[in-house]
């Protein structure tokens, strides 16, 4: 399956990367499992994003049956406030405080889906409840994803600022060092809402491209393959997740395991560029 994302049609290095045509979701579900498993103190949501996965990866079918027509118009298609309510339905509360979150969306009214859902896409969560958001997140990226694996790879390549994503504009959730065929020790930046992946060069700054004071911090005792790229001139930074140390790594799941990194960075005066929209600030 991934082997197909890895080659370009005359063997050149992939600009980009769609996601495969049967989604990235049991593997994530997977991989938060697995994760639970070690984190002791992150189990519990670990565990709760497990269970959301897999409710996209059983959603992707109906969301490939419709396809939106653009993902800038996709908060007001009703086929996405479907699945959102679809998510709220099938998620097992599992603790008061979520099944308010979840009584909360089955009850809202689809212009409130909307403002949340244009919310997310714009990256702005000041108006709706940081609970809620991996929610309504989870959603975008089931119809998001769906309709980006189904472009013409060879049409696709990097923006113009190509910190953002090529397909839908949004910022990385992390960069992968890739392994095999093409694409072997190449980074690649993830997308944080349509999982597409664009090649970046390694060792140079993500948000200003300077590769002089690029360095890599990462915890004592923690995974080698994940690591954060930092950057002196600029101060912000990227996770980068190497799959020749660890090829099962996700980038979502294995970001939110990997929170000590962040309150690394911060202690260090870094700020973060992108974010994890299931695990958003204030979540």
């Amino acid at each position: 399956m991934e082997s197909n994302r890895f080659t370009g049609s005359s063997g050149e290095i992939p600009a980009v990367l769609v996601p495969p045509t049967d989604g990235p979701f049991r593997h994530r579900a997977a991989r938060f499992r697995d994760l639970a498993r070690s984190r002791s103190s992150l189990a519990g949501y670990l565990n709760l994003m497990a269970g959301l996965a897999e409710i996209q990866a059983g959603l992707w079918n109906d969301a490939a049956a419709a396809l939106p027509l653009d993902m800038a118009g996709l908060p007001e298609n009703p086929a996405w406030r479907a699945t959102l309510r679809s998510i709220a339905d099938r998620l097992t509360p599992g603790e008061p405080g979520l099944a308010s979150l979840l009584n909360k969306i089955r009850q809202a009214t689809d212009q409130e889906l909307a403002i949340w859902g244009n919310g997310v896409l714009a990256g702005d969560f000041d108006h709706t409840d940081a609970g809620i958001t991996p929610l309504v997140a989870a959603a975008l990226q089931i119809h998001m994803t769906s309709f980006a694996s189904r472009l013409e790879k060879e049409g696709l390549g990097p923006t113009r600022n190509d910190a953002t994503c090529p397909v839908c504009g949004s910022l990385p959730v992390a960069s992968v060092r890739q392994t095999g065929g093409a694409v072997h020790g190449l980074r690649y930046l993830v997308c944080g809402l349509c999982g597409c992946e664009w090649h970046r060069l390694r060792i140079q700054c993500t948000h200003c491209g300077s590769s002089k004071e690029v360095a890599y911090f990462a915890i004592e005792g923690g995974s080698d393959a994940v690591k954060a790229e930092g950057c002196g001139d600029c101060m912000t930074y990227v996770k980068i997740m190497d799959r020749d140390k660890d090829a099962a790594v996700d980038p979502f799941a294995d970001d939110i395991a990997s929170l000590a990194v962040d309150l690394l960075m911060a202690k260090e005066g870094y700020r973060r560029l992108g974010f994890n929209p299931l695990l958003v600030p204030g979540g």
